[in-house]
């Protein structure tokens, strides 16, 4: 990348950022001048880190609705009213349906220099409920028009991609493969050295949504409970998720699900913090992910994951592997968990074989390079 270029990154929170696009702000910090614009802060916010990436020159902006305002009048109308920081972006990076939307009128000037990033497709292009299915067909139309005039548009999986070129969303030659969020593995394996392991929950890590498959996570605990006691007995279950969706939990949800054994508790900075004590993690989502990152986390750390074979999961798991969901039925993943906690063998031998394949492709630095590879391709060779 060229020096002193201005790089504007533009996410639906704060945490976001700060979860999963550290690594690479900083390292694009180093030789350009970087924005970061989101809409909210989300889930709890390490600010040592956001701190770290201000130190080095970043700029941070909540866009509320006055900013839009001014931003939009300075972007688009050179209105030149007083605003600070005044932004005049040579690449405009863009993540998550929200951001995209209102990038169309935010950088309507900088549609060239755009690159829309699909982290998945969503609950929208999912749900099998009618108002989604309606607001899908009007964002398709709406992504079509973005994407045509957009520099292009990266996704986290074939599936993605080939969804994207079958429906002609996007144009073929625009749509570009990224390898995941990127891992971050020193820290991971530095995290591991110096926490003990004292694995004894059956974990979901998730937001409370029904695509992401809560309750059959809830009703296979149930399910435990009277058909598999001593299981159950040993193995509680927790629910890991954003403070916000428990806090619109009603009381009495909370009280009846530590009655099943089941304990919730709100996403951490440092996730390590949970997954040494994760006996297995169950993800039973219908919900049109990119490349699940607790997936990917859980598999490189060893943990026993019992997943649906959704988007993205066939990308780096074996083609065999024996713990795809078979069935949406509680009755059903009850079963398999209990079988695969069985199976310790496997997953020792599955660890030993796929930990440096995903350290390879899917490390923060295989992501970080293939990132900055394909915007500077990009921007070389505009479509």
């Amino acid at each position: 990348m060229r020096t002193e270029e201005n790089i504007v990154f533009f996410a639906n929170t704060l945490w976001f950022f700060e979860k999963f696009k550290f690594n690479l702000i900083e390292h694009v910090a180093k030789s350009s001048k970087v924005y970061c614009l989101y809409l909210k802060n989300g889930p709890p916010v390490d600010n040592n880190k956001i701190n770290i990436l201000k130190g080095k020159g970043v700029i941070f902006q909540a866009l509320t609705f006055y900013i839009c305002i001014k931003t939009i009048a300075n972007l688009s109308f050179n209105l030149r009213l007083k605003y600070t920081p005044t932004i005049t972006p040579n690449k405009v990076i863009v993540f998550t349906v929200g951001p995209i939307i209102l990038s169309s009128v935010i950088f309507i000037k900088y549609r060239k220099e755009t690159i829309y990033v699909l982290e998945g497709l969503g609950r929208i292009f999912t749900s099998q409920k009618i108002s989604y299915r309606i607001i899908k067909r009007f964002l398709i139309g709406i992504y079509r028009i973005l994407f045509s005039k957009c520099n292009s548009v990266l996704t986290l999986n074939y599936s993605d991609a080939m969804y994207l070129a079958e429906m002609k969303i996007a144009p073929l030659k625009k749509i570009k493969l990224l390898p995941g969020t990127g891992l971050d593995i020193g820290q991971i394996d530095k995290e591991l050295k110096f926490n003990q392991i004292e694995p004894k929950y059956i974990d979901f890590i998730a937001r409370l949504i029904p695509e992401k498959g809560v309750y059959n996570f809830i009703y296979s605990r149930i399910n435990l409970l009277k058909y598999h006691p001593n299981f159950a007995k040993e193995y509680k279950f927790r629910i890991i998720t954003p403070e916000s969706d428990i806090d619109s939990l009603p009381k009495g949800d909370i009280d009846y699900l530590n009655s099943l054994g089941i304990i919730v508790k709100p996403y951490l900075t440092n996730t390590i913090q949970y997954y040494k004590q994760s006996r297995a993690v169950v993800i039973p989502t219908k919900y049109g992910e990119g490349l699940s990152r607790v997936a990917l986390e859980a598999s490189y750390l060893g943990i026993p994951l019992l997943v649906s074979r959704n988007r993205g999961t066939e990308d780096f798991l074996p083609l065999n592997y024996k713990y795809y969901i078979a069935s949406q039925n509680p009755s059903s993943i009850a079963n398999q968990l209990v079988e695969m906690l069985e199976d310790i063998e496997y997953f020792i031998e599955l660890r030993k074989n796929r930990c440096q394949l995903l350290a390879e492709r899917y490390s923060t630095h295989s992501s970080i390079e293939t990132f900055c590879s394909l915007i500077l391709e990009s921007y070389m060779h505009p479509y």
